[in-house]
Protein backbone atom coordinates (compact mmCIF):
# COMPACT_ATOMS: atom_id res chain seq x y z
CA UNK A 1 0.00 0.00 0.00
CA UNK A 2 2.81 2.04 0.63
CA UNK A 3 4.40 2.21 -2.14
CA UNK A 4 1.44 2.23 -4.39
CA UNK A 5 0.71 5.42 -2.27
CA UNK A 6 4.33 6.58 -2.93
CA UNK A 7 4.06 5.72 -7.34
CA UNK A 8 0.29 7.60 -6.93
CA UNK A 9 2.08 10.79 -5.81
CA UNK A 10 4.87 10.10 -8.47
CA UNK A 11 2.28 10.06 -11.24
CA UNK A 12 0.06 12.76 -9.76
CA UNK A 13 3.31 15.23 -9.40
CA UNK A 14 4.55 14.25 -12.88
CA UNK A 15 1.01 14.95 -14.25
CA UNK A 16 0.32 18.11 -12.35
CA UNK A 17 3.57 19.43 -13.35
CA UNK A 18 3.21 18.93 -17.23
CA UNK A 19 0.26 20.92 -16.65
CA UNK A 20 1.34 23.42 -15.02
CA UNK A 21 0.54 25.66 -18.14
CA UNK A 22 -2.72 25.80 -16.94
CA UNK A 23 -1.57 28.36 -14.16
CA UNK A 24 -1.50 30.70 -17.61
CA UNK A 25 -5.16 30.35 -18.49
CA UNK A 26 -7.97 33.10 -17.30
CA UNK A 27 -9.08 29.80 -15.15
CA UNK A 28 -6.50 27.82 -13.49
CA UNK A 29 -9.27 24.79 -13.48
CA UNK A 30 -12.00 25.15 -16.37
CA UNK A 31 -14.81 24.06 -15.49
CA UNK A 32 -15.25 22.49 -19.27
CA UNK A 33 -12.32 20.99 -21.45
CA UNK A 34 -12.58 19.08 -24.68
CA UNK A 35 -9.33 17.25 -25.36
CA UNK A 36 -8.08 16.63 -29.30
CA UNK A 37 -5.39 14.23 -27.67
CA UNK A 38 -4.53 10.99 -26.51
CA UNK A 39 -1.98 9.94 -24.06
CA UNK A 40 -0.18 12.28 -21.19
CA UNK A 41 -2.35 15.17 -22.33
CA UNK A 42 -5.53 13.46 -22.01
CA UNK A 43 -4.40 12.27 -18.33
CA UNK A 44 -3.77 16.08 -17.30
CA UNK A 45 -7.29 17.18 -18.63
CA UNK A 46 -8.81 14.66 -16.11
CA UNK A 47 -6.91 15.95 -13.44
CA UNK A 48 -7.79 19.80 -13.70
CA UNK A 49 -11.26 19.58 -15.70
CA UNK A 50 -14.28 17.82 -16.64
CA UNK A 51 -13.28 16.67 -20.17
CA UNK A 52 -16.35 16.86 -22.08
CA UNK A 53 -17.04 14.49 -25.17
CA UNK A 54 -15.93 15.63 -28.44
CA UNK A 55 -18.72 15.47 -29.93
CA UNK A 56 -20.74 16.87 -26.83
CA UNK A 57 -18.88 19.74 -27.01
CA UNK A 58 -18.97 20.37 -30.99
CA UNK A 59 -22.88 20.58 -30.45
CA UNK A 60 -23.23 22.93 -27.64
CA UNK A 61 -20.10 25.14 -28.04
CA UNK A 62 -19.75 25.89 -24.19
CA UNK A 63 -16.24 24.58 -23.52
CA UNK A 64 -14.22 26.74 -21.54
CA UNK A 65 -10.43 25.24 -23.13
CA UNK A 66 -9.34 23.05 -25.97
CA UNK A 67 -6.68 21.15 -25.78
CA UNK A 68 -5.08 19.77 -28.63
CA UNK A 69 -1.31 18.96 -30.06
CA UNK A 70 0.29 19.83 -33.65
CA UNK A 71 -3.50 20.52 -34.91
CA UNK A 72 -4.27 20.15 -38.72
CA UNK A 73 -6.45 23.18 -40.23
CA UNK A 74 -9.58 20.27 -39.36
CA UNK A 75 -8.69 20.14 -35.65
CA UNK A 76 -8.35 23.61 -35.21
CA UNK A 77 -11.95 24.28 -37.14
CA UNK A 78 -13.07 22.09 -34.29
CA UNK A 79 -11.74 23.78 -31.57
CA UNK A 80 -13.17 26.64 -32.47
CA UNK A 81 -16.77 25.10 -32.79
CA UNK A 82 -16.28 23.69 -29.16
CA UNK A 83 -15.42 26.77 -27.17
CA UNK A 84 -17.24 29.19 -25.66
CA UNK A 85 -16.83 33.05 -26.58
CA UNK A 86 -13.77 34.30 -24.52
CA UNK A 87 -12.34 30.37 -24.32
CA UNK A 88 -9.10 29.17 -24.57
CA UNK A 89 -7.58 27.06 -26.74
CA UNK A 90 -4.14 25.50 -25.75
CA UNK A 91 -1.96 23.82 -28.50
CA UNK A 92 1.84 22.37 -28.48
CA UNK A 93 3.90 21.71 -31.48
CA UNK A 94 6.30 19.63 -31.98
CA UNK A 95 9.94 20.21 -32.27
CA UNK A 96 10.03 18.41 -35.95
CA UNK A 97 11.87 21.96 -37.35
CA UNK A 98 8.93 22.94 -39.22
CA UNK A 99 6.99 25.23 -37.09
CA UNK A 100 8.71 28.06 -35.94
CA UNK A 101 6.82 30.95 -33.57
CA UNK A 102 5.57 33.22 -36.71
CA UNK A 103 4.67 30.06 -38.51
CA UNK A 104 2.30 28.76 -34.59
CA UNK A 105 1.15 32.47 -34.89
CA UNK A 106 -0.16 32.40 -38.18
CA UNK A 107 -1.85 29.41 -38.29
CA UNK A 108 -3.93 30.51 -35.33
CA UNK A 109 -4.94 33.73 -36.22
CA UNK A 110 -5.59 32.54 -39.36
CA UNK A 111 -8.29 29.96 -37.82
CA UNK A 112 -9.67 32.93 -36.13
CA UNK A 113 -8.11 33.12 -32.65
CA UNK A 114 -6.78 36.31 -30.92
CA UNK A 115 -4.33 37.18 -28.11
CA UNK A 116 -2.27 34.48 -29.65
CA UNK A 117 0.99 33.76 -26.82
CA UNK A 118 3.54 31.17 -27.86
CA UNK A 119 5.37 29.68 -24.85
CA UNK A 120 8.29 26.55 -23.71
CA UNK A 121 8.89 24.52 -20.90
CA UNK A 122 12.28 25.03 -19.61
CA UNK A 123 13.80 22.30 -19.47
CA UNK A 124 12.61 20.10 -22.53
CA UNK A 125 10.08 17.57 -20.56
CA UNK A 126 11.81 14.60 -22.10
CA UNK A 127 14.83 15.55 -20.00
CA UNK A 128 12.64 16.29 -16.84
CA UNK A 129 9.87 17.75 -15.66
CA UNK A 130 9.65 21.44 -16.21
CA UNK A 131 10.89 24.25 -14.14
CA UNK A 132 10.09 27.04 -15.83
CA UNK A 133 7.11 28.05 -18.61
CA UNK A 134 9.18 30.87 -20.32
CA UNK A 135 7.62 33.36 -22.70
CA UNK A 136 9.12 33.58 -26.23
CA UNK A 137 8.39 37.36 -26.96
CA UNK A 138 9.03 38.76 -24.00
CA UNK A 139 12.19 40.22 -23.17
CA UNK A 140 12.11 40.60 -19.60
CA UNK A 141 11.70 36.73 -19.05
CA UNK A 142 13.84 35.76 -21.67
CA UNK A 143 16.43 37.86 -20.16
CA UNK A 144 15.75 37.27 -16.84
CA UNK A 145 15.91 33.34 -17.50
CA UNK A 146 19.70 33.88 -19.37
CA UNK A 147 21.34 36.27 -16.94
CA UNK A 148 19.14 35.60 -13.31
CA UNK A 149 18.63 31.62 -13.62
CA UNK A 150 21.96 30.25 -13.59
CA UNK A 151 22.35 27.85 -10.53
CA UNK A 152 26.49 27.18 -10.76
CA UNK A 153 28.59 28.98 -8.02
CA UNK A 154 31.43 29.97 -10.56
CA UNK A 155 31.63 32.82 -12.58
CA UNK A 156 32.56 30.82 -15.22
CA UNK A 157 29.78 28.12 -14.07
CA UNK A 158 26.92 31.07 -14.66
CA UNK A 159 28.27 32.24 -17.98
CA UNK A 160 27.92 28.37 -19.42
CA UNK A 161 24.64 28.24 -18.03
CA UNK A 162 23.71 31.55 -19.51
CA UNK A 163 24.90 30.71 -22.62
CA UNK A 164 23.11 27.37 -22.78
CA UNK A 165 19.87 28.69 -22.16
CA UNK A 166 19.93 31.54 -24.44
CA UNK A 167 20.86 29.36 -27.13
CA UNK A 168 17.92 26.90 -26.07
CA UNK A 169 15.85 30.16 -26.46
CA UNK A 170 16.87 30.75 -29.98
CA UNK A 171 16.25 26.98 -30.97
CA UNK A 172 13.22 26.64 -29.74
CA UNK A 173 11.78 30.10 -31.73
CA UNK A 174 12.81 28.49 -34.72
CA UNK A 175 11.16 25.17 -34.01
CA UNK A 176 14.19 23.24 -32.99
CA UNK A 177 14.09 23.19 -29.05
CA UNK A 178 11.42 22.33 -26.86
CA UNK A 179 7.92 21.79 -28.08
CA UNK A 180 6.23 25.41 -28.79
CA UNK A 181 2.86 25.82 -26.10
CA UNK A 182 0.89 28.31 -27.28
CA UNK A 183 -2.46 29.79 -25.54
CA UNK A 184 -5.08 31.96 -28.30
CA UNK A 185 -8.63 33.10 -27.36
CA UNK A 186 -11.44 33.15 -29.18
CA UNK A 187 -12.92 36.41 -29.19
CA UNK A 188 -15.53 37.28 -26.60
CA UNK A 189 -18.82 39.35 -26.85
CA UNK A 190 -19.59 41.55 -24.20
CA UNK A 191 -22.84 39.35 -23.67
CA UNK A 192 -20.80 35.90 -23.09
CA UNK A 193 -21.78 34.25 -20.22
CA UNK A 194 -20.75 31.18 -18.90
CA UNK A 195 -23.35 28.34 -19.04
CA UNK A 196 -25.66 28.16 -16.89
CA UNK A 197 -26.19 32.17 -16.75
CA UNK A 198 -22.99 32.32 -14.56
CA UNK A 199 -21.36 36.14 -15.24
CA UNK A 200 -18.34 36.32 -17.37
CA UNK A 201 -14.99 35.33 -15.68
CA UNK A 202 -13.02 38.28 -14.25
CA UNK A 203 -10.30 40.44 -16.19
CA UNK A 204 -6.95 38.73 -17.08
CA UNK A 205 -5.30 38.59 -14.09
CA UNK A 206 -2.13 40.42 -15.70
CA UNK A 207 -4.71 43.15 -16.93
CA UNK A 208 -5.81 43.20 -13.32
CA UNK A 209 -2.43 43.92 -12.00
CA UNK A 210 -1.78 46.28 -14.68
CA UNK A 211 -5.41 48.58 -13.31
CA UNK A 212 -3.79 48.16 -9.71
CA UNK A 213 -0.13 48.73 -10.45
CA UNK A 214 -0.74 52.91 -9.44
CA UNK A 215 -2.51 52.10 -6.15
CA UNK A 216 0.79 49.73 -5.31
CA UNK A 217 3.20 52.48 -5.80
CA UNK A 218 4.95 50.58 -8.10
CA UNK A 219 4.81 53.42 -10.34
CA UNK A 220 2.96 54.53 -13.65
CA UNK A 221 1.19 51.87 -14.92
CA UNK A 222 2.88 49.97 -18.08
CA UNK A 223 1.15 49.85 -21.11
CA UNK A 224 1.87 45.99 -21.09
CA UNK A 225 3.12 43.63 -18.33
CA UNK A 226 4.92 39.63 -19.00
CA UNK A 227 5.33 36.98 -16.89
CA UNK A 228 7.65 33.88 -16.66
CA UNK A 229 6.13 31.16 -14.67
CA UNK A 230 8.54 28.88 -12.41
CA UNK A 231 7.15 25.19 -11.16
CA UNK A 232 10.14 23.87 -9.73
CA UNK A 233 9.94 21.20 -6.88
CA UNK A 234 9.43 17.40 -5.99
CA UNK A 235 6.17 16.97 -4.58
CA UNK A 236 2.69 17.93 -5.92
CA UNK A 237 2.11 20.33 -2.53
CA UNK A 238 4.79 22.61 -4.32
CA UNK A 239 3.11 26.32 -5.18
CA UNK A 240 3.83 27.54 -8.34
CA UNK A 241 5.17 31.17 -8.93
CA UNK A 242 4.17 33.30 -11.47
CA UNK A 243 7.15 36.67 -12.01
CA UNK A 244 5.96 39.86 -13.09
CA UNK A 245 7.65 42.24 -15.49
CA UNK A 246 7.30 45.56 -16.79
CA UNK A 247 9.39 45.75 -20.02
CA UNK A 248 13.23 44.27 -19.85
CA UNK A 249 14.04 45.39 -16.54
CA UNK A 250 14.03 42.88 -13.21
CA UNK A 251 10.89 41.46 -11.83
CA UNK A 252 8.86 43.59 -10.06
CA UNK A 253 6.10 41.13 -8.82
CA UNK A 254 5.84 37.93 -7.13
CA UNK A 255 2.17 36.15 -7.82
CA UNK A 256 1.94 32.54 -5.45
CA UNK A 257 -0.61 30.10 -6.73
CA UNK A 258 -1.36 26.85 -4.82
CA UNK A 259 -0.46 23.91 -7.24
CA UNK A 260 -3.52 21.51 -5.22
CA UNK A 261 -5.43 22.59 -2.32
CA UNK A 262 -3.22 21.00 0.32
CA UNK A 263 -0.36 24.34 -0.47
CA UNK A 264 -3.52 26.68 0.26
CA UNK A 265 -2.72 26.63 4.11
CA UNK A 266 0.85 27.64 3.51
CA UNK A 267 -0.03 30.68 0.95
CA UNK A 268 -2.50 31.88 3.85
CA UNK A 269 0.24 31.80 6.71
CA UNK A 270 2.86 33.40 4.26
CA UNK A 271 0.09 36.23 3.59
CA UNK A 272 -0.26 36.70 7.26
CA UNK A 273 2.80 36.78 8.50
CA UNK A 274 3.77 39.20 5.97
CA UNK A 275 0.97 41.07 6.99
CA UNK A 276 1.69 41.31 10.53
CA UNK A 277 5.19 42.37 9.72
CA UNK A 278 3.97 44.95 7.97
CA UNK A 279 1.67 46.33 10.34
CA UNK A 280 3.99 46.38 13.22
CA UNK A 281 5.28 50.03 12.68
CA UNK A 282 9.19 48.66 12.33
CA UNK A 283 10.66 49.06 8.77
CA UNK A 284 12.15 46.08 7.95
CA UNK A 285 14.32 45.97 5.20
CA UNK A 286 14.64 42.79 3.03
CA UNK A 287 11.07 41.48 3.36
CA UNK A 288 8.79 40.89 0.57
CA UNK A 289 5.47 43.63 0.54
CA UNK A 290 2.08 41.77 0.39
CA UNK A 291 -0.08 43.52 -2.02
CA UNK A 292 -2.91 41.15 -2.45
CA UNK A 293 -4.21 38.09 -1.21
CA UNK A 294 -7.66 36.15 -2.83
CA UNK A 295 -8.43 33.46 -5.26
CA UNK A 296 -7.63 34.46 -8.86
CA UNK A 297 -7.59 32.18 -11.77
CA UNK A 298 -9.69 29.75 -9.98
CA UNK A 299 -7.12 29.24 -7.12
CA UNK A 300 -5.31 31.05 -4.06
CA UNK A 301 -3.26 33.42 -4.92
CA UNK A 302 -1.04 36.25 -3.03
CA UNK A 303 0.89 39.45 -5.18
CA UNK A 304 4.19 40.45 -3.38
CA UNK A 305 6.57 43.25 -4.46
CA UNK A 306 9.46 41.27 -5.88
CA UNK A 307 12.57 41.61 -4.03
CA UNK A 308 16.51 42.31 -6.31
CA UNK A 309 19.83 40.61 -5.69
CA UNK A 310 21.27 37.83 -6.65
CA UNK A 311 20.98 34.42 -5.05
CA UNK A 312 23.52 33.84 -2.03
CA UNK A 313 24.74 30.72 -2.90
CA UNK A 314 26.65 32.38 -6.66
CA UNK A 315 28.52 34.54 -3.77
CA UNK A 316 29.89 31.55 -1.44
CA UNK A 317 33.43 30.48 -1.72
CA UNK A 318 35.64 29.95 1.34
CA UNK A 319 37.33 33.83 0.97
CA UNK A 320 33.33 34.98 1.19
CA UNK A 321 32.11 32.46 4.03
CA UNK A 322 32.79 34.70 7.12
CA UNK A 323 31.56 37.78 5.62
CA UNK A 324 28.31 36.22 4.28
CA UNK A 325 27.69 34.32 7.53
CA UNK A 326 27.95 37.81 9.86
CA UNK A 327 25.96 39.11 6.54
CA UNK A 328 23.22 36.95 7.73
CA UNK A 329 23.86 37.10 11.45
CA UNK A 330 23.63 40.65 10.99
CA UNK A 331 20.28 40.88 9.35
CA UNK A 332 18.52 38.42 12.00
CA UNK A 333 19.82 40.83 14.85
CA UNK A 334 18.27 43.70 13.25
CA UNK A 335 15.23 41.26 12.16
CA UNK A 336 14.78 40.57 16.18
CA UNK A 337 14.78 43.94 17.00
CA UNK A 338 14.58 45.34 20.93
CA UNK A 339 12.33 42.39 21.58
CA UNK A 340 11.53 42.42 25.56
CA UNK A 341 12.38 38.91 27.47
CA UNK A 342 9.67 36.55 28.83
CA UNK A 343 9.73 34.21 31.05
CA UNK A 344 9.74 30.31 30.33
CA UNK A 345 5.74 30.37 31.43
CA UNK A 346 4.71 33.04 28.95
CA UNK A 347 6.38 29.87 25.96
CA UNK A 348 7.62 26.84 27.14
CA UNK A 349 4.14 24.67 26.96
CA UNK A 350 3.41 26.22 23.73
CA UNK A 351 7.13 26.43 21.85
CA UNK A 352 8.75 23.75 23.66
CA UNK A 353 5.98 21.20 25.13
CA UNK A 354 4.35 21.00 22.15
CA UNK A 355 7.56 19.99 19.85
CA UNK A 356 8.99 17.49 22.32
CA UNK A 357 5.90 15.61 22.36
CA UNK A 358 5.07 16.03 18.43
CA UNK A 359 9.00 14.65 18.20
CA UNK A 360 8.23 11.74 20.27
CA UNK A 361 5.40 10.85 18.58
CA UNK A 362 6.71 11.04 15.22
CA UNK A 363 10.42 9.74 15.76
CA UNK A 364 10.03 8.00 19.42
CA UNK A 365 10.42 4.04 17.22
CA UNK A 366 13.89 4.83 16.05
CA UNK A 367 15.51 7.10 18.25
CA UNK A 368 17.03 6.16 21.78
CA UNK A 369 14.26 7.26 24.14
CA UNK A 370 16.89 8.44 26.83
CA UNK A 371 17.86 10.93 25.03
CA UNK A 372 14.45 12.32 24.31
CA UNK A 373 14.14 12.49 28.13
CA UNK A 374 17.17 14.11 28.28
CA UNK A 375 16.55 16.56 25.16
CA UNK A 376 13.45 17.59 27.66
CA UNK A 377 15.51 17.93 30.36
CA UNK A 378 17.84 20.23 28.73
CA UNK A 379 15.33 22.18 27.34
CA UNK A 380 14.04 22.90 30.60
CA UNK A 381 17.06 24.88 31.35
CA UNK A 382 16.17 27.79 29.15
CA UNK A 383 15.80 31.16 30.92
CA UNK A 384 13.88 34.18 29.55
CA UNK A 385 13.68 34.63 26.49
CA UNK A 386 12.94 37.59 23.86
CA UNK A 387 10.23 36.70 21.43
CA UNK A 388 10.80 37.22 17.75
CA UNK A 389 9.21 36.01 14.63
CA UNK A 390 11.27 33.16 13.43
CA UNK A 391 11.47 33.12 9.78
CA UNK A 392 12.16 29.40 9.69
CA UNK A 393 13.41 28.64 6.08
CA UNK A 394 16.28 30.66 6.62
CA UNK A 395 18.83 29.12 4.44
CA UNK A 396 21.00 29.77 1.64
CA UNK A 397 18.25 28.93 -0.91
CA UNK A 398 15.90 31.36 -0.02
CA UNK A 399 18.64 34.61 0.20
CA UNK A 400 19.42 36.84 -2.32
CA UNK A 401 22.04 39.81 -1.98
CA UNK A 402 21.29 43.18 -3.81
CA UNK A 403 23.31 45.25 -5.60
CA UNK A 404 23.63 47.29 -2.14
CA UNK A 405 25.11 44.69 -0.68
CA UNK A 406 21.75 43.67 1.69
CA UNK A 407 19.83 40.31 2.55
CA UNK A 408 16.63 39.70 0.70
CA UNK A 409 14.66 36.98 2.29
CA UNK A 410 12.07 34.76 0.48
CA UNK A 411 9.56 32.74 1.49
CA UNK A 412 7.69 33.09 4.69
CA UNK A 413 4.85 30.36 4.72
CA UNK A 414 6.79 28.44 7.80
CA UNK A 415 7.28 31.53 9.28
CA UNK A 416 6.03 31.88 13.36
CA UNK A 417 5.52 35.14 14.48
CA UNK A 418 5.96 34.52 17.88
CA UNK A 419 9.16 32.22 18.25
CA UNK A 420 12.58 32.13 19.92
CA UNK A 421 16.17 33.89 19.16
CA UNK A 422 18.91 31.86 17.67
CA UNK A 423 16.92 29.34 16.08
CA UNK A 424 17.04 30.94 12.63
CA UNK A 425 20.80 31.28 12.56
CA UNK A 426 21.28 27.98 13.92
CA UNK A 427 19.57 26.96 10.37
CA UNK A 428 21.40 29.48 8.43
CA UNK A 429 24.84 28.81 9.52
CA UNK A 430 24.73 25.31 9.66
CA UNK A 431 23.38 25.10 5.92
CA UNK A 432 25.96 28.03 5.10
CA UNK A 433 28.57 25.40 5.93
CA UNK A 434 26.63 22.36 3.78
CA UNK A 435 26.88 24.79 0.59
CA UNK A 436 30.35 25.42 1.25
CA UNK A 437 31.13 21.19 1.41
CA UNK A 438 28.90 20.76 -1.28
CA UNK A 439 27.23 18.25 1.37
CA UNK A 440 24.06 16.21 -0.46
CA UNK A 441 23.55 13.71 1.96
CA UNK A 442 22.38 13.29 5.25
CA UNK A 443 25.79 11.56 6.02
CA UNK A 444 27.75 14.21 4.37
CA UNK A 445 26.00 16.83 6.52
CA UNK A 446 26.50 14.97 9.57
CA UNK A 447 29.87 15.45 9.27
CA UNK A 448 30.21 19.02 8.40
CA UNK A 449 27.77 19.90 11.19
CA UNK A 450 30.31 17.98 13.64
CA UNK A 451 32.72 20.48 12.47
CA UNK A 452 30.69 23.16 13.27
CA UNK A 453 30.44 22.06 16.48
CA UNK A 454 34.35 22.53 17.24
CA UNK A 455 35.58 26.32 17.35
CA UNK A 456 38.86 24.68 16.03
CA UNK A 457 37.53 24.56 12.60
CA UNK A 458 37.07 27.21 9.79
CA UNK A 459 33.36 27.15 9.79
CA UNK A 460 33.30 26.24 13.63
CA UNK A 461 35.13 29.61 14.39
CA UNK A 462 32.73 31.57 12.35
CA UNK A 463 29.55 29.90 13.79
CA UNK A 464 31.00 30.62 17.30
CA UNK A 465 31.66 34.55 16.10
CA UNK A 466 28.15 34.46 14.69
CA UNK A 467 26.52 33.11 17.94
CA UNK A 468 28.76 35.37 20.30
CA UNK A 469 27.35 38.59 18.45
CA UNK A 470 23.86 37.88 17.75
CA UNK A 471 23.96 36.57 21.38
CA UNK A 472 24.93 39.89 22.58
CA UNK A 473 22.73 42.18 20.78
CA UNK A 474 19.77 40.21 21.39
CA UNK A 475 19.52 39.58 24.60
CA UNK A 476 20.61 35.67 25.02
CA UNK A 477 22.38 34.37 27.78
CA UNK A 478 25.07 32.19 26.67
CA UNK A 479 23.86 29.34 28.63
CA UNK A 480 20.59 29.09 26.73
CA UNK A 481 22.55 28.92 23.03
CA UNK A 482 23.06 25.28 23.16
CA UNK A 483 19.55 24.31 24.01
CA UNK A 484 18.22 26.51 21.34
CA UNK A 485 20.49 24.53 18.73
CA UNK A 486 18.90 21.48 20.27
CA UNK A 487 15.50 22.62 19.90
CA UNK A 488 16.38 24.18 15.92
CA UNK A 489 16.19 20.54 14.56
CA UNK A 490 13.93 18.78 16.65
CA UNK A 491 11.54 21.62 15.09
CA UNK A 492 12.26 21.49 11.35
CA UNK A 493 11.56 17.52 11.98
CA UNK A 494 8.18 17.76 11.51
CA UNK A 495 8.45 18.92 8.40
CA UNK A 496 10.66 16.47 7.47
CA UNK A 497 8.18 13.81 8.67
CA UNK A 498 5.19 14.97 6.97
CA UNK A 499 6.67 14.92 3.56
CA UNK A 500 7.86 11.24 4.61
CA UNK A 501 4.39 10.96 5.47
CA UNK A 502 3.43 12.48 2.35
CA UNK A 503 5.62 10.11 0.15
CA UNK A 504 3.93 6.97 1.58
CA UNK A 505 0.69 8.25 1.83
CA UNK A 506 0.51 7.20 5.51
CA UNK A 507 2.83 6.31 8.46
CA UNK A 508 6.13 6.21 7.41
CA UNK A 509 8.27 2.93 7.97
CA UNK A 510 11.09 3.17 10.45
CA UNK A 511 13.54 2.74 7.36
CA UNK A 512 12.22 5.66 5.66
CA UNK A 513 12.59 7.26 9.32
CA UNK A 514 15.65 6.73 9.43
CA UNK A 515 16.79 8.51 6.81
CA UNK A 516 15.77 12.01 8.80
CA UNK A 517 18.42 14.64 8.43
CA UNK A 518 17.07 16.96 11.41
CA UNK A 519 16.92 14.27 13.62
CA UNK A 520 20.64 12.81 12.58
CA UNK A 521 21.67 16.65 13.36
CA UNK A 522 19.38 16.60 16.53
CA UNK A 523 21.10 13.48 17.51
CA UNK A 524 24.96 14.44 16.80
CA UNK A 525 24.45 17.83 19.18
CA UNK A 526 22.52 16.55 21.69
CA UNK A 527 25.31 14.04 22.62
CA UNK A 528 28.37 15.93 21.88
CA UNK A 529 26.41 18.49 25.13
CA UNK A 530 25.65 15.37 27.01
CA UNK A 531 29.90 14.56 26.99
CA UNK A 532 30.71 18.11 27.73
CA UNK A 533 27.83 19.51 29.98
CA UNK A 534 26.98 18.48 33.73
CA UNK A 535 23.76 18.84 32.56
CA UNK A 536 23.69 15.24 31.31
CA UNK A 537 22.72 11.79 33.52
CA UNK A 538 25.38 9.33 34.13
CA UNK A 539 23.12 7.06 32.31
CA UNK A 540 22.66 9.24 29.15
CA UNK A 541 26.39 9.60 28.88
CA UNK A 542 26.66 6.06 29.04
CA UNK A 543 24.40 5.33 26.23
CA UNK A 544 26.34 4.67 22.81
CA UNK A 545 27.88 6.44 20.33
CA UNK A 546 26.51 4.48 17.49
CA UNK A 547 23.75 6.14 15.79
CA UNK A 548 21.20 4.50 13.94
CA UNK A 549 21.13 7.63 11.29
CA UNK A 550 23.93 8.99 9.56
CA UNK A 551 27.30 7.72 10.04
CA UNK A 552 28.81 8.80 12.97
CA UNK A 553 32.41 9.09 13.48
CA UNK A 554 34.13 10.37 16.74
CA UNK A 555 33.49 13.17 18.44
CA UNK A 556 36.65 16.04 18.50
CA UNK A 557 37.59 17.70 21.83
CA UNK A 558 35.54 19.68 23.78
CA UNK A 559 33.53 22.26 22.56
CA UNK A 560 33.63 25.85 23.31
CA UNK A 561 30.54 27.68 24.15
Amino acid sequence: MSAANNEAEEVRNRLLRRGDWRFLLPDASPARTVCFVDGELARVTELISRRVPEAEALASGNCDLAIAADPDSTTLRSAWAALRAGGVCYTEWSEAGVWGTRAVRQRLSGAGFESVICFAPWPHPVCRLPSAWVPLEAAGPLRHLVTGGGSGHSWAQRVLEGLRRAAWIVRTRLGLGSPICVMARKPSTEAAHHPGGEPAPQPELLEEIRHRWEGWGLGPRPSTLSWLLLTSGGRSINKVVRLVFAGSDRPRLVLKMSRVAEAAAGLAREASVLRELQSSGREIRGVPKLLFEGVRAGVPTIVETALPGVPLPTRLRRETYRDLALLGTDWLVAFAGQAEAHPPTAWHSRLIDTTVGTFEASFGGVVDPGLVRESAAVLATLGPLPIVCEQRDFSPWNLLISSEEELQVLDWESAEPQGLPVMDLVYFTSHLAFYLAGARTPERCRECYRETLWASTFTGAVRQECQERYAERVGVRAADIAPLRLLCWMVHSRSEYRRFAADVGGVPPPTLLRRSLFVSLWEEELRGLLQTSPLGSSRARDVPLRSSFASGGRLGPPRIW
